[in-house]
């Protein structure tokens, strides 16, 4: 794999686009005081940084003491989580168990602290899957993060294996059709028409209501099968060459190759349309190897839709944690998303607006707003 497989020219702007994540937001979630922590902890004295994060609703802490043979991370949390926390009913804990049974690396939990609204969890360092691989990019060293993505594949085949189980956190609830529909609204609410001003005619808004229907139940069809949801380059953590992931506490049925486009159409990381294809085959070729080939033909089959829908759904995600959340510029990742569906030729003529017309209003409206 040739250096010329990540794209130069977005290197730069994503390193930008990094840089206005490490700013301390105004609205972060206080750390409970330092005595608190050591008390739960079991230890005398201890010192507490803040972490920076990403678009969640959750703040991170690093805790260090000379008391620690390793530093830890405090996650604090607020509203459903923290009442979920406080009842014994926190997602987070429940869904790492899962994943531990099965071998899957994630930081491991140390200690609740539901008075305070907080988890302390194993420390898994400070490098994202999205940073190493602008590291590589640097050092023109693409092999490593070819390695990188095959674990990261390795990973997700672990996912497909993981079975329902009655009560099961994760299998109460799913990507069902009106799931997927509300999704392809809030893209709607959320960029087509208050940032792109995409203004939906009468036939217009009928015909997205008709194909946004029916790409959610082909999609829903196949959710049969647990997803992390959101498993990109920010959600994967990775220390001595070793992976771990996070942010798995929304997992749920859904179709088999959702975290698959996921991963390799993650519009934080700079590959090219053609590395991110090459990549995903091979990530089916695992499935195959690993899972069966009824699973690997079903990802192959479906994976299509399930970007176009995920993608839909992720713009609109930067449009509300741009304008409403006021997370930093998230909409300079339009773009990239945008290209992916034209790359990786989505068009369908099942829901030709959805996959065709509407793409193309998108690229109206970023060449204009350049």
């Amino acid at each position: 794999m040739s250096s010329s497989r990540f794209n130069a020219a977005l290197v730069l702007e994503y390193k930008k686009a990094i840089a206005t994540m490490v700013v301390k937001r105004s609205n972060d979630l206080p750390a409970p005081k330092p005595s608190d922590v050591a008390n739960a902890l079991g230890i005398k004295t201890i010192s507490i940084d803040w972490l920076a994060g990403d678009g969640s609703d959750r703040c991170y802490y690093r805790l260090t003491s000379v008391e620690l043979r390793d530093s830890l991370v405090l996650m604090q949390l607020s509203g459903n989580d923290a009442q979920a926390l406080r009842n014994n009913g926190y997602d987070w804990i429940k869904i790492a168990d899962i994943l531990v049974s099965r071998g899957i690396p994630v930081p491991r939990v140390v200690t609740p602290i539901p008075e305070h609204a907080a988890l302390v969890i194993e420390d898994y360092g400070d490098v994202m899957l999205e940073g190493r691989i602008f590291e590589l990019a640097d050092k023109n060293d693409s092999e490593i993060a070819r390695d990188l993505y095959r674990q990261a594949a390795g990973i997700a085949c672990q996912f497909l294996t993981i079975p329902r189980t009655q009560g099961g956190v994760w299998c109460n609830r799913a990507f069902d059709a009106e799931r997927f529909v509300w999704e392809l609204n809030f893209f709607v609410q959320k960029y087509a028409t208050s940032i792109a001003g995409i203004n939906f005619s009468a036939g217009e808004k009928s015909t997205f209501d008709a194909e946004a229907r029916s790409l959610s139940e082909t999609l829903a069809r196949h959710s049969k099968y647990f997803v992390h949801r959101d498993y990109h380059s920010r959600n994967i953590m990775v220390k001595n060459h070793r992976l771990a992931i996070i942010d798995f506490q929304d997992a749920r049925l859904g179709p088999p190759a959702y975290d698959f486009v996921s991963l390799f159409f993650d519009s934080y990381v700079p590959f090219k349309g053609k590395q991110r294809r090459e990549m995903l085959e091979e990530g089916i070729a695992q499935v195959d190897e690993k899972c069966g080939d009824s699973i690997a033909c079903e990802i192959q089959e479906t994976w299509k839709p399930t970007l176009l829908q995920r993608q839909l759904k992720a713009i609109g995600s930067f449009g509300f944690l741009t304008r409403d959340k006021q997370r930093g510029n998230y909409l300079r990742y339009v773009a990239p998303a945008l290209s992916t569906l034209e790359e990786q030729e989505v068009y369908d003529q099942r829901w030709p607006f959805i996959s065709g017309e509407l793409p193309q209003k998108m690229r109206h409206f970023l060449g204009t707003a350049l």
